[in-house]
Protein backbone atom coordinates (compact mmCIF):
# COMPACT_ATOMS: atom_id res chain seq x y z
CA UNK A 1 0.00 0.00 0.00
CA UNK A 2 1.35 3.54 -0.31
CA UNK A 3 -0.46 6.70 0.33
CA UNK A 4 -3.35 8.03 -1.67
CA UNK A 5 -4.40 4.14 -2.46
CA UNK A 6 -8.02 3.36 -1.99
CA UNK A 7 -8.71 -0.13 -0.29
CA UNK A 8 -11.45 -2.39 0.53
CA UNK A 9 -11.41 -3.03 4.34
CA UNK A 10 -13.93 -4.99 6.78
CA UNK A 11 -13.77 -3.74 10.35
CA UNK A 12 -12.39 -6.15 12.81
CA UNK A 13 -12.30 -4.58 16.53
CA UNK A 14 -11.38 -1.17 17.91
CA UNK A 15 -7.85 -0.36 19.33
CA UNK A 16 -6.21 1.70 21.79
CA UNK A 17 -5.97 5.02 20.69
CA UNK A 18 -9.27 5.52 19.06
CA UNK A 19 -8.51 3.86 15.47
CA UNK A 20 -10.51 0.46 14.46
CA UNK A 21 -8.46 -2.22 13.22
CA UNK A 22 -9.05 -4.72 9.62
CA UNK A 23 -6.38 -6.39 7.86
CA UNK A 24 -6.04 -6.44 3.74
CA UNK A 25 -2.88 -8.46 2.10
CA UNK A 26 -1.53 -9.33 5.27
CA UNK A 27 -1.19 -5.25 6.20
CA UNK A 28 -2.84 -4.18 9.33
CA UNK A 29 -4.81 -1.03 8.40
CA UNK A 30 -5.45 1.85 11.22
CA UNK A 31 -8.95 3.50 10.26
CA UNK A 32 -10.91 6.00 12.80
CA UNK A 33 -14.54 6.59 12.88
CA UNK A 34 -15.58 2.73 11.96
CA UNK A 35 -17.21 0.15 13.67
CA UNK A 36 -16.47 -3.95 13.53
CA UNK A 37 -18.29 -5.49 10.65
CA UNK A 38 -18.48 -2.44 9.07
CA UNK A 39 -17.02 -2.56 4.98
CA UNK A 40 -15.78 0.31 3.71
CA UNK A 41 -13.43 1.73 1.01
CA UNK A 42 -11.03 3.98 2.71
CA UNK A 43 -7.75 6.10 1.77
CA UNK A 44 -4.32 5.37 3.03
CA UNK A 45 -3.03 8.54 4.22
CA UNK A 46 0.19 7.00 5.71
CA UNK A 47 1.68 3.31 4.53
CA UNK A 48 4.99 1.57 6.43
CA UNK A 49 5.94 -1.69 6.30
CA UNK A 50 3.74 -4.14 7.94
CA UNK A 51 0.77 -1.38 8.73
CA UNK A 52 -1.09 1.78 7.24
CA UNK A 53 -3.10 4.53 8.43
CA UNK A 54 -6.32 5.69 6.60
CA UNK A 55 -9.39 7.76 6.53
CA UNK A 56 -12.90 6.34 5.19
CA UNK A 57 -13.60 7.47 2.43
CA UNK A 58 -17.09 5.86 1.71
CA UNK A 59 -19.01 3.23 4.33
CA UNK A 60 -20.32 0.20 1.76
CA UNK A 61 -21.92 -1.45 4.86
CA UNK A 62 -22.78 -0.03 8.10
CA UNK A 63 -23.11 -1.64 11.30
CA UNK A 64 -26.38 -1.79 13.42
CA UNK A 65 -24.50 -0.21 16.15
CA UNK A 66 -23.75 3.30 14.17
CA UNK A 67 -25.88 6.30 15.37
CA UNK A 68 -26.11 9.81 14.64
CA UNK A 69 -23.14 11.71 16.57
CA UNK A 70 -24.35 14.31 19.28
CA UNK A 71 -22.08 17.10 18.46
CA UNK A 72 -21.24 18.98 14.64
CA UNK A 73 -17.38 18.97 15.08
CA UNK A 74 -17.17 15.07 15.53
CA UNK A 75 -14.93 13.54 12.96
CA UNK A 76 -12.96 17.27 13.03
CA UNK A 77 -12.07 17.67 16.75
CA UNK A 78 -9.73 15.67 17.98
CA UNK A 79 -11.37 15.36 21.32
CA UNK A 80 -14.15 12.70 20.53
CA UNK A 81 -13.83 9.08 19.02
CA UNK A 82 -16.52 7.12 19.14
CA UNK A 83 -19.88 9.54 19.36
CA UNK A 84 -21.32 7.04 16.64
CA UNK A 85 -22.05 4.32 18.28
CA UNK A 86 -24.01 4.26 21.97
CA UNK A 87 -22.58 4.51 25.45
CA UNK A 88 -22.85 0.10 26.06
CA UNK A 89 -20.70 -0.36 22.67
CA UNK A 90 -18.32 1.90 24.19
CA UNK A 91 -18.00 0.36 27.36
CA UNK A 92 -17.78 -3.49 25.60
CA UNK A 93 -14.93 -1.56 23.33
CA UNK A 94 -13.14 -0.61 25.92
CA UNK A 95 -13.28 -3.46 28.31
CA UNK A 96 -12.39 -5.57 25.25
CA UNK A 97 -9.23 -3.16 24.78
CA UNK A 98 -8.50 -3.17 28.41
CA UNK A 99 -8.49 -7.14 29.00
CA UNK A 100 -6.39 -7.54 25.29
CA UNK A 101 -3.51 -5.63 26.90
CA UNK A 102 -3.64 -7.37 30.31
CA UNK A 103 -4.05 -10.80 28.39
CA UNK A 104 -0.91 -9.64 25.94
CA UNK A 105 1.10 -9.45 29.47
CA UNK A 106 0.02 -12.76 31.11
CA UNK A 107 -1.84 -10.72 33.40
CA UNK A 108 -4.65 -13.33 35.08
CA UNK A 109 -7.65 -11.50 35.41
CA UNK A 110 -9.77 -13.08 38.30
CA UNK A 111 -13.39 -12.31 37.58
CA UNK A 112 -15.52 -10.28 34.63
CA UNK A 113 -14.09 -6.86 34.87
CA UNK A 114 -16.83 -4.58 36.11
CA UNK A 115 -18.28 -0.78 34.60
CA UNK A 116 -18.68 2.07 36.73
CA UNK A 117 -20.18 4.78 34.53
CA UNK A 118 -22.89 7.59 34.47
CA UNK A 119 -24.22 10.35 32.21
CA UNK A 120 -22.26 9.86 29.09
CA UNK A 121 -22.97 13.85 27.85
CA UNK A 122 -21.89 17.40 29.90
CA UNK A 123 -19.49 15.47 32.32
CA UNK A 124 -16.22 17.25 31.98
CA UNK A 125 -15.60 20.11 34.35
CA UNK A 126 -12.55 21.18 32.93
CA UNK A 127 -11.72 21.72 28.95
CA UNK A 128 -8.84 23.90 27.00
CA UNK A 129 -8.95 25.52 24.51
CA UNK A 130 -6.40 27.38 22.44
CA UNK A 131 -6.76 30.28 20.20
CA UNK A 132 -5.51 31.21 16.84
CA UNK A 133 -3.91 34.46 17.23
CA UNK A 134 -3.16 34.15 13.33
CA UNK A 135 -6.85 35.08 13.17
CA UNK A 136 -8.23 38.36 12.95
CA UNK A 137 -11.26 37.74 14.60
CA UNK A 138 -9.57 35.71 16.99
CA UNK A 139 -11.10 32.59 17.05
CA UNK A 140 -11.15 29.91 19.84
CA UNK A 141 -11.56 26.08 19.63
CA UNK A 142 -9.81 22.79 19.97
CA UNK A 143 -7.09 21.45 18.00
CA UNK A 144 -7.91 19.36 14.83
CA UNK A 145 -7.13 15.25 14.86
CA UNK A 146 -3.57 14.42 14.49
CA UNK A 147 -3.16 18.22 13.96
CA UNK A 148 -2.36 21.66 15.21
CA UNK A 149 -4.80 23.10 13.01
CA UNK A 150 -7.47 24.89 15.26
CA UNK A 151 -11.27 23.96 15.01
CA UNK A 152 -13.53 26.91 16.01
CA UNK A 153 -16.51 25.20 18.13
CA UNK A 154 -19.91 26.60 18.65
CA UNK A 155 -20.96 23.53 21.05
CA UNK A 156 -19.27 20.66 23.33
CA UNK A 157 -21.70 18.12 24.43
CA UNK A 158 -19.24 16.35 26.45
CA UNK A 159 -18.60 19.40 28.28
CA UNK A 160 -20.54 21.25 31.34
CA UNK A 161 -22.82 23.66 29.82
CA UNK A 162 -21.58 26.70 31.70
CA UNK A 163 -17.87 26.38 30.29
CA UNK A 164 -18.06 27.15 26.49
CA UNK A 165 -20.06 30.25 26.72
CA UNK A 166 -18.19 31.74 29.71
CA UNK A 167 -15.23 31.45 26.98
CA UNK A 168 -16.34 32.73 24.64
CA UNK A 169 -17.70 35.74 26.56
CA UNK A 170 -13.54 35.95 27.53
CA UNK A 171 -12.55 36.33 24.10
CA UNK A 172 -14.84 38.94 23.51
CA UNK A 173 -14.04 41.01 25.79
CA UNK A 174 -9.99 40.45 24.97
CA UNK A 175 -10.96 40.82 21.39
CA UNK A 176 -12.57 44.18 22.05
CA UNK A 177 -9.18 45.10 24.28
CA UNK A 178 -7.26 43.89 21.18
CA UNK A 179 -5.51 41.28 23.31
CA UNK A 180 -7.06 38.20 22.44
CA UNK A 181 -3.77 37.29 20.15
CA UNK A 182 -1.61 37.47 23.17
CA UNK A 183 -3.05 34.38 24.39
CA UNK A 184 -2.27 31.04 23.16
CA UNK A 185 -4.73 29.14 25.01
CA UNK A 186 -7.59 29.19 28.10
CA UNK A 187 -8.62 27.03 30.21
CA UNK A 188 -11.38 26.83 32.51
CA UNK A 189 -13.08 24.48 35.07
CA UNK A 190 -16.55 24.54 37.15
CA UNK A 191 -18.21 22.85 40.10
CA UNK A 192 -20.24 20.17 39.76
CA UNK A 193 -23.31 23.17 40.24
CA UNK A 194 -21.62 25.27 37.51
CA UNK A 195 -21.97 27.90 40.15
CA UNK A 196 -18.65 28.67 39.89
CA UNK A 197 -15.88 28.90 37.11
CA UNK A 198 -11.99 29.93 37.11
CA UNK A 199 -10.26 30.34 33.93
CA UNK A 200 -6.51 30.28 33.30
CA UNK A 201 -5.02 32.22 30.29
CA UNK A 202 -1.27 30.77 28.88
CA UNK A 203 0.41 32.19 27.25
CA UNK A 204 3.83 31.37 25.09
CA UNK A 205 6.09 33.96 26.61
CA UNK A 206 5.86 36.92 29.19
CA UNK A 207 6.41 39.84 26.62
CA UNK A 208 3.41 38.98 24.69
CA UNK A 209 1.26 38.20 28.29
CA UNK A 210 2.55 41.42 29.58
CA UNK A 211 -0.30 43.94 28.09
CA UNK A 212 -2.88 41.40 29.54
CA UNK A 213 -1.52 41.27 33.50
CA UNK A 214 -2.82 44.68 33.98
CA UNK A 215 -6.36 43.69 32.69
CA UNK A 216 -7.11 40.94 34.87
CA UNK A 217 -9.12 42.57 37.68
CA UNK A 218 -11.53 44.67 34.84
CA UNK A 219 -12.21 41.31 33.22
CA UNK A 220 -13.41 39.61 35.97
CA UNK A 221 -15.93 42.99 37.15
CA UNK A 222 -17.08 43.09 33.88
CA UNK A 223 -17.77 39.22 32.99
CA UNK A 224 -18.70 38.53 36.41
CA UNK A 225 -20.40 35.46 37.62
CA UNK A 226 -20.25 32.22 37.44
CA UNK A 227 -16.18 33.54 36.50
CA UNK A 228 -14.71 33.61 40.15
CA UNK A 229 -10.99 34.25 39.25
CA UNK A 230 -8.27 34.82 36.27
CA UNK A 231 -4.82 33.42 36.20
CA UNK A 232 -2.46 34.51 33.86
CA UNK A 233 0.05 32.21 33.32
CA UNK A 234 3.54 32.06 30.85
CA UNK A 235 4.65 28.48 29.69
CA UNK A 236 7.86 28.42 27.72
CA UNK A 237 8.74 24.78 25.86
CA UNK A 238 9.05 21.97 28.52
CA UNK A 239 9.10 24.39 31.36
CA UNK A 240 6.42 24.69 34.44
CA UNK A 241 3.93 27.28 34.33
CA UNK A 242 4.57 30.55 35.90
CA UNK A 243 1.72 32.61 37.08
CA UNK A 244 2.54 36.21 36.78
CA UNK A 245 -0.78 37.72 37.53
CA UNK A 246 -4.02 36.99 39.12
CA UNK A 247 -7.45 38.54 39.56
CA UNK A 248 -10.47 36.66 42.34
CA UNK A 249 -9.75 33.38 44.01
CA UNK A 250 -6.57 31.70 43.02
CA UNK A 251 -8.72 28.25 43.58
CA UNK A 252 -11.92 26.60 43.08
CA UNK A 253 -13.42 25.18 46.10
CA UNK A 254 -14.90 21.57 44.35
CA UNK A 255 -17.49 19.41 46.56
CA UNK A 256 -17.62 15.69 46.35
CA UNK A 257 -19.88 14.71 48.50
CA UNK A 258 -19.05 15.92 52.26
CA UNK A 259 -15.67 16.98 51.35
CA UNK A 260 -14.24 19.92 49.30
CA UNK A 261 -11.25 20.05 47.41
CA UNK A 262 -9.36 23.52 46.82
CA UNK A 263 -7.93 23.47 43.22
CA UNK A 264 -5.24 26.12 42.36
CA UNK A 265 -4.14 27.06 39.07
CA UNK A 266 -2.18 24.37 37.69
CA UNK A 267 -3.09 21.54 39.95
CA UNK A 268 -4.88 18.13 38.52
CA UNK A 269 -8.10 16.91 39.17
CA UNK A 270 -10.60 14.46 37.86
CA UNK A 271 -12.64 15.79 34.93
CA UNK A 272 -16.25 13.82 35.24
CA UNK A 273 -18.05 15.71 37.69
CA UNK A 274 -21.13 13.19 37.46
CA UNK A 275 -18.56 10.20 38.66
CA UNK A 276 -16.38 11.83 41.40
CA UNK A 277 -17.93 10.17 44.22
CA UNK A 278 -19.10 6.76 43.29
CA UNK A 279 -15.02 6.92 41.81
CA UNK A 280 -13.48 7.91 44.99
CA UNK A 281 -16.16 5.62 47.01
CA UNK A 282 -14.17 2.30 44.56
CA UNK A 283 -11.04 3.12 45.66
CA UNK A 284 -11.14 4.11 49.30
CA UNK A 285 -14.61 3.04 50.97
CA UNK A 286 -13.70 -1.00 52.04
CA UNK A 287 -10.30 0.06 53.18
CA UNK A 288 -9.37 -0.07 57.38
CA UNK A 289 -6.29 0.59 59.30
CA UNK A 290 -3.50 1.92 61.18
CA UNK A 291 -1.52 3.75 58.40
CA UNK A 292 -2.62 3.97 54.53
CA UNK A 293 -0.39 5.99 51.84
CA UNK A 294 -1.74 8.19 48.73
CA UNK A 295 1.08 8.11 46.12
CA UNK A 296 0.69 10.56 43.10
CA UNK A 297 -1.50 11.91 45.56
CA UNK A 298 -2.50 15.44 43.77
CA UNK A 299 -4.71 17.85 45.97
CA UNK A 300 -5.81 15.06 47.64
CA UNK A 301 -8.56 13.36 46.36
CA UNK A 302 -8.10 9.95 48.00
CA UNK A 303 -6.49 11.08 50.97
CA UNK A 304 -8.83 12.97 52.35
CA UNK A 305 -11.43 10.50 52.14
CA UNK A 306 -8.87 7.57 53.83
CA UNK A 307 -8.67 9.67 56.29
CA UNK A 308 -11.88 8.93 57.86
CA UNK A 309 -10.67 5.47 57.79
CA UNK A 310 -7.56 4.95 58.72
CA UNK A 311 -5.61 5.97 61.96
CA UNK A 312 -3.28 8.71 59.77
CA UNK A 313 -2.75 8.92 55.62
CA UNK A 314 0.67 9.83 53.70
CA UNK A 315 0.24 11.51 50.79
CA UNK A 316 2.82 11.78 48.53
CA UNK A 317 2.76 14.70 45.53
CA UNK A 318 5.99 15.81 43.46
CA UNK A 319 4.13 18.80 41.43
CA UNK A 320 4.15 21.85 43.51
CA UNK A 321 0.77 23.21 42.50
CA UNK A 322 -0.84 20.05 43.49
CA UNK A 323 1.07 19.70 47.15
CA UNK A 324 0.32 23.83 48.01
CA UNK A 325 -3.34 22.36 48.29
CA UNK A 326 -2.65 18.80 49.49
CA UNK A 327 -0.84 20.24 52.27
CA UNK A 328 -4.01 21.98 53.88
CA UNK A 329 -6.41 19.41 53.06
CA UNK A 330 -5.22 16.56 55.09
CA UNK A 331 -6.90 17.42 58.81
CA UNK A 332 -5.69 14.87 61.22
CA UNK A 333 -2.61 15.63 63.17
CA UNK A 334 -1.19 12.03 62.65
CA UNK A 335 -1.27 12.73 58.81
CA UNK A 336 1.09 14.01 56.64
CA UNK A 337 1.83 15.29 53.07
CA UNK A 338 5.17 14.88 51.67
CA UNK A 339 6.44 16.92 48.60
CA UNK A 340 8.65 14.60 46.55
CA UNK A 341 8.03 11.94 43.58
CA UNK A 342 6.85 8.87 44.46
CA UNK A 343 10.04 6.72 43.24
CA UNK A 344 12.32 9.38 45.73
CA UNK A 345 9.63 8.59 48.19
CA UNK A 346 9.83 5.05 47.96
CA UNK A 347 13.80 5.04 48.12
CA UNK A 348 13.90 7.09 51.57
CA UNK A 349 10.70 4.51 53.26
CA UNK A 350 13.40 1.97 52.38
CA UNK A 351 16.56 3.23 53.94
CA UNK A 352 14.84 4.91 57.06
CA UNK A 353 12.62 1.34 57.53
CA UNK A 354 9.77 2.99 57.97
CA UNK A 355 6.56 0.62 59.18
CA UNK A 356 4.75 -0.82 56.37
CA UNK A 357 1.22 0.66 55.77
CA UNK A 358 -1.72 -0.98 55.51
CA UNK A 359 -3.02 0.34 52.18
CA UNK A 360 -1.33 1.66 49.46
CA UNK A 361 -3.68 3.68 46.60
CA UNK A 362 -1.53 4.75 43.32
CA UNK A 363 -2.90 6.62 40.88
CA UNK A 364 0.63 7.75 38.32
CA UNK A 365 -0.28 9.75 35.31
CA UNK A 366 -0.48 8.15 31.88
CA UNK A 367 3.38 7.39 31.88
CA UNK A 368 2.64 4.68 34.88
CA UNK A 369 5.42 3.35 37.08
CA UNK A 370 8.99 2.19 36.36
CA UNK A 371 10.35 -1.28 37.45
CA UNK A 372 12.54 0.24 40.45
CA UNK A 373 9.01 1.69 41.86
CA UNK A 374 7.33 -1.58 41.55
CA UNK A 375 9.90 -3.16 42.94
CA UNK A 376 10.20 -1.13 46.23
CA UNK A 377 6.28 -1.51 46.07
CA UNK A 378 6.60 -5.23 46.39
CA UNK A 379 9.24 -4.93 49.20
CA UNK A 380 6.90 -2.77 51.63
CA UNK A 381 4.84 -6.08 51.87
CA UNK A 382 1.64 -3.67 52.51
CA UNK A 383 -1.35 -5.82 53.03
CA UNK A 384 -3.36 -4.10 50.44
CA UNK A 385 -2.84 -2.15 47.11
CA UNK A 386 -4.99 -0.19 44.64
CA UNK A 387 -3.63 0.58 41.43
CA UNK A 388 -5.46 3.82 39.47
CA UNK A 389 -4.66 3.60 35.69
CA UNK A 390 -5.73 6.02 32.73
CA UNK A 391 -3.53 4.11 30.52
CA UNK A 392 -4.29 0.29 29.87
CA UNK A 393 -1.04 -0.32 28.10
CA UNK A 394 1.26 0.89 30.90
CA UNK A 395 -0.93 -0.83 33.56
CA UNK A 396 -0.46 -4.12 31.76
CA UNK A 397 2.85 -3.84 32.00
CA UNK A 398 3.11 -2.71 35.67
CA UNK A 399 1.09 -5.28 36.87
CA UNK A 400 3.03 -7.92 35.56
CA UNK A 401 6.20 -6.86 37.72
CA UNK A 402 3.89 -6.15 41.01
CA UNK A 403 1.96 -9.41 40.66
CA UNK A 404 5.29 -12.12 39.89
CA UNK A 405 6.06 -12.94 43.31
CA UNK A 406 4.30 -10.75 46.07
CA UNK A 407 0.48 -9.27 44.82
CA UNK A 408 -2.37 -10.75 43.07
CA UNK A 409 -5.34 -9.32 41.31
CA UNK A 410 -8.61 -9.39 43.87
CA UNK A 411 -10.61 -7.27 40.80
CA UNK A 412 -10.73 -4.94 38.26
CA UNK A 413 -12.94 -2.06 37.14
CA UNK A 414 -13.40 0.21 34.30
CA UNK A 415 -14.25 3.61 35.44
CA UNK A 416 -16.01 4.99 32.06
CA UNK A 417 -14.57 8.93 33.13
CA UNK A 418 -14.08 9.64 29.44
CA UNK A 419 -17.22 9.21 27.55
CA UNK A 420 -17.21 9.55 23.71
CA UNK A 421 -13.23 9.00 23.94
CA UNK A 422 -11.12 6.09 23.86
CA UNK A 423 -9.76 7.04 27.25
CA UNK A 424 -9.93 4.04 29.67
CA UNK A 425 -9.58 4.61 32.93
CA UNK A 426 -9.30 1.22 35.43
CA UNK A 427 -9.45 0.19 39.21
CA UNK A 428 -7.17 -2.42 40.13
CA UNK A 429 -7.47 -3.79 43.64
CA UNK A 430 -4.30 -6.42 44.96
CA UNK A 431 -3.47 -7.96 47.98
CA UNK A 432 -0.40 -9.38 49.06
CA UNK A 433 -0.49 -13.76 48.31
CA UNK A 434 -0.47 -15.85 51.07
CA UNK A 435 3.26 -17.44 51.06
Amino acid sequence: MKPGEQVKVRIEKPVYGGDFLAHTNGQAVFTPFLLPGEVASVCVCEAKRRFARAEAETLLTPSSARIQPACAHFGQCGGCHYQHTSPETQHDFKRAILIEALQREGIPIPAPVEILSAHPWAYRNRIRLAIDAADKHGSIGYRARSSHRLIPVSECPIAAPVLLPTAHRIAQWLRELGSLGNIDEMELMTTPTEDAVSVTLIARDSDRAAPVSATLEAMLAEIGPPLIGVALVVRSGEALDSVIARAGCDALQYPVAALEYSVPTGAFFQVNRWLLEPFRALVTAQERGNLAWDLFAGVGFFARALEAQFAAVTAVEGADASFASLAHSLTRPSSRAVHSSTLAYLENNRLQREPAPDFIVLDPPRAGLDARTCSLLAAIHAPRMTYVSCDPITLARDLKLLTAERFQIESIHLVDLFPQTYHIESVVKLARKNR
